[in-house]
């Protein structure tokens, strides 16, 4: 089985690609937009480059496509562009695995099963970019293909298979072993992802014939405010460091309250536990 990793540095891509590294049978390649990649076999490449990512993907000829490619504010061109390519070249024996957010619900009145409406942030939201690429993604996905799954996460935490920590724990910790106060929302509620579950997920839906859209991560929906106090107290730190941060906002910046995720559907279709 020939799988290809598109964002195989990221945070949880370079989990995804160590993991993929180890079963028999598996061919596994990978991609970064990195000068210097993390993994030295790892092939440069700018997916929104037609003709290269022509180049690569006929090379490698994948069954399976992984995209953890993300973009932030560049979401909208990495979906218009860079994915668009990816599903030209598709074959309809390929399986696209397709990493999505929580945020897709922007509504914000969770928790949220896999069956319920997407919807999109409007125009002049801060947030537009990242959150409606993705849910453009989700939709031409949904209407062009058979052989996908769609996994949808919250916040993902924790340390990735190479060390790397994610970047809200990583400021945590600096305040803290600094003592200083910092401060979260407590009104934002999400379901939160270790590092380490998720990229399991990703690697066992790589092999195995699931295909839809599924919500990934444990049963239990906290408050930024409570999971980073959670977080600081694992870390051996006095959870009274954590402060509740002010809930006032501008309307075009305003963040979706709660968009937390049923998940009992994954857990009756695959082997990984949630912590």
């Amino acid at each position: 089985m020939k799988i290809c990793v598109f964002g195989a540095s990221g945070y949880v891509g370079a989990s995804v690609y160590q993991l993929l590294k180890k079963p028999d049978g598996v061919d596994v390649s990978g991609t970064t937009l990195e000068d210097a990649p993390l993994f030295e076999e790892l092939d440069i490449l700018d997916i929104n480059e037609p003709e290269s990512f022509s180049d690569y993907f006929k090379r490698e000829n994948p069954d399976v496509v992984i995209w953890l490619v993300q973009g932030g504010p560049e979401e909208h061109s990495l979906t218009t562009q860079g994915l668009m390519h990816v599903i030209t070249f598709l074959r309809p024996e390929t399986k696209l695995i397709y990493i999505s957010t929580d945020l897709v619900f922007s509504g914000g009145k969770g928790p949220y099963k896999e069956e319920d409406p997407i919807s999109s942030l409007p125009d002049d939201h801060a947030l537009r970019h990242y959150t409606n690429a993705k849910v453009k993604a989700e939709r031409y996905i949904e209407n062009e293909l058979t052989n996908y799954v769609i996994l949808r996460a919250g916040p993902t935490y924790g340390e990735n298979l190479i060390g790397k920590l994610d970047e809200r724990t990583d400021k945590l910790a600096y305040h803290l072993r600094t003592g200083k106060e910092i401060s979260y929302r407590d009104d934002l509620i999400r379901t939160f992802v270790h590092v380490e579950d998720f990229a399991n997920v990703i690697v066992e839906m790589a092999q195995n014939d699931l295909t839809g859209v599924f919500h990934a991560g444990p049963d239990v929906q906290q408050s930024f405010y409570t999971f980073m106090q959670g977080m600081a107290e694992q870390q051996g730190f006095d959870g009274n460091f954590v402060q509740k941060a002010p809930e006032e906002e501008e309307p075009d910046t305003e963040v979706p309250k709660n968009t937390s995720l049923f998940t009992d559907k994954i857990k009756n279709k695959v082997n990984q536990t949630f912590r």
